[in-house]
């Protein structure tokens, strides 16, 4: 169980940070919604508050890293300044996306590639495991215009996938790492309650281009949930399906672009693409809690 001072600098004060930055940001953007210039201010919202949350869990900056889940410090500065383009650029953030993709894996993971794995199997998890970033990167990005921006639901269904993600963590015996994950966990519920404030307050002109999550925040998004994960399954022994079936679940947005989803009136449409995305969470934390043998060894 996590002291009074973890519960603090893990999660409170990253939060408070966060939703700071963000409430400020959405201010000045809500005040000149033509301005596109500021979309990136959202990640370095979540960014600043998420290495506040990494110094309370890893108490100093390694500035050579040891550890696989020391690079998450320098993704997120990557990610941030990466951001300062995504909005705009349309071959340079393709070149990027694709470098990316392939030297997260390389980096995370260089243990194995020095110690467990041969040449031959070397290769093939680097392929594997770059164009999976690759993927899940764009299903990051789809999954934020697949939902309607002019609701919560974006920053909800992260918030659950991140819940999700520590939990199953902690369940495979890892908590340090279901700590990163549960600061992930405060920033995207307090951007959810801040925007779910915020468009109260815009009931007005329900169709104002808020940009929740501009397609800007997605190399922090998915820097930092490849980062996690990895550390999850090849460091903690994260069940493989459970990783995989979070990392497909923002996939599930895409049923609000079929056109009998389309047709339902009011917010049924967003309902089933989130209901569809906690029940794919779901079941990825139920295969976790049988594998941890809670229900005995032979459950699983």
């Amino acid at each position: 169980m996590l002291t009074l001072s973890q519960l603090f600098f893990n999660l409170l004060l990253p939060a408070i940070v966060c939703g700071g930055i963000y409430a400020v940001v959405a201010y000045i953007r809500k005040s000149d919604e033509e301005n596109t210039s500021l979309l990136w201010l959202t990640a370095v919202a979540i960014g600043i508050g998420y290495i506040v949350g990494y110094l309370g869990i890893e108490k100093k900056i390694t500035f050579l890293p040891i550890e696989s889940i020391h690079w998450l410090f320098y993704f997120t500065l990557f990610a941030i300044f990466s951001s300062t383009y995504w909005d705009f650029s349309g071959w340079r953030r393709l070149i990027s996306q694709l470098i990316y993709s392939v030297a997260l894996p390389r980096i995370l993971l260089n243990s194995y590639f020095q110690y467990n794995w041969g040449t031959v199997e070397g290769i093939i998890w680097w392929v594997c495991l770059s164009v999976g970033v690759f993927i899940f990167w764009n299903i990051v990005i789809q999954s934020f215009s697949a939902i309607p921006s002019s609701n919560a639901s974006i920053p909800f269904v992260y918030f659950g996938i991140s819940g999700g993600t520590a939990l199953i963590i902690a369940l495979s015996g890892s908590v340090r790492i279901a700590q990163h994950a549960g600061t992930l966990v405060a920033l995207f519920a307090v951007i959810w309650i801040l925007t779910i404030v915020l468009l109260r307050g815009m009931q007005s002109n329900t169709n104002s281009n808020l940009h929740v999550f501009p397609i800007s925040v997605s190399p922090l998004v998915t820097f930092l949930f490849v980062g996690i994960w990895m550390n999850g399954y090849f460091y903690a022994e994260a069940p493989s399906v459970s990783i995989i079936l979070l990392a497909v679940s923002p996939f599930l947005a895409q049923v609000g672009k079929i056109p009998v989803i389309q047709q339902l009136k009011g917010r049924k449409s967003v309902f089933i693409q989130v209901g569809l995305i906690a029940l794919c969470v779901s079941i990825a934390i139920i295969i976790a809690v049988f594998r941890s043998g809670f229900f005995g060894e032979d459950a699983y």
